[in-house]
């Protein structure tokens, strides 16, 4: 009888062995084993940004060397005329290629054709799209002017002037000579106006530096695309360069408050 009953505890054992360790966990509360938890799925990949319908269809220009680079991908005799032979067979090429059967050349088309000049012909058209900043009107040239006759003045925390300066009380003082009112903290000057470019900086511009701590927490006024008056702790109010190694190094921004008219 020992014998019978210790084999059927060995069978037992054996048994239980060779089950997995999940299917002998209990749930907490001692009941039927917990199962084990479900997959979770990968989420799926946001789908790519569709481009500008209207900038990807439309007909673009091309040179005549341009033009017999697409006549070359379609398999038309490359003369530099966009013919109606050229339109047809681009057609033809554009319903292969599942894209809008337009018969004339655009960028869906250029991009498809993998042609080098798409990248430059898509560049200058976004450029075009893009809405342009107004251009400084005569409160901005006056803005400058007010500033620069302020050079070696020192400067003076919290100052606006005409006795010293902070950044922010100068550009402060000189626009408020030419009858524009801007707040004196420099981050609130940030949100004024119009974001510029960097490349696109002009007199007038409030030019603005993280020299004094994170974010747009210095400012000066633009003399030129790569010049700017500014009230500096060390010098006092002066004209510098905007992108040399220090203060390119922290250079944050322009902005533009005096549109032309």
């Amino acid at each position: 009888m020992k014998q019978f009953t210790r084999g059927i505890v060995l069978a037992a054992s054996i048994t239980l062995g060779a089950l997995p360790a999940s299917a002998m966990a209990q749930s907490p509360s001692g009941g039927t084993p917990a199962a084990p938890p479900a997959a979770t799925a990968a989420p799926a990949p946001a789908p790519p940004a569709s481009p500008d319908p209207d900038l990807t269809v439309k007909t673009v220009k091309l040179t005549r060397s341009q033009t017999k680079s697409v006549q070359r991908r379609v398999k038309v005799r490359p003369d530099g005329a966009l013919g109606t032979g050229t339109r047809t067979a681009l057609k033809r090429y554009q319903r292969t290629k599942q894209l809008v059967p337009t018969g004339r050349p655009n960028l869906q088309t250029l991009h498809a054709m993998e042609l080098k000049f798409a990248a430059a012909i898509e560049a200058k058209l976004r450029s075009d799209a893009a809405p342009q900043t107004a251009a400084p009107g005569p409160a901005a040239a006056q803005a400058v002017q007010a500033a620069m006759s302020q050079a070696g003045t020192p400067y003076e925390y919290g100052g606006d002037g005409p006795g010293g300066f902070d950044c922010s009380g100068l550009t402060m003082w000189a626009y408020a000579q030419a009858g524009v009112t801007l707040p004196h903290y420099s981050f609130d000057q940030f949100t004024m106006g119009e974001p510029v470019e960097r490349d696109a900086i002009q007199p007038g511009d409030l030019v603005f530096f993280d020299t004094a701590g994170p974010g747009a927490s210095d400012v000066g006024i633009a003399t030129g695309p790569t010049t700017v008056v500014s009230a500096t702790s060390s010098r006092g109010v002066l004209e510098h360069e905007t992108f040399d190694d220090y203060w390119g190094s922290h250079y944050v921004g322009a902005r533009r408050l005096a549109p032309a008219g």
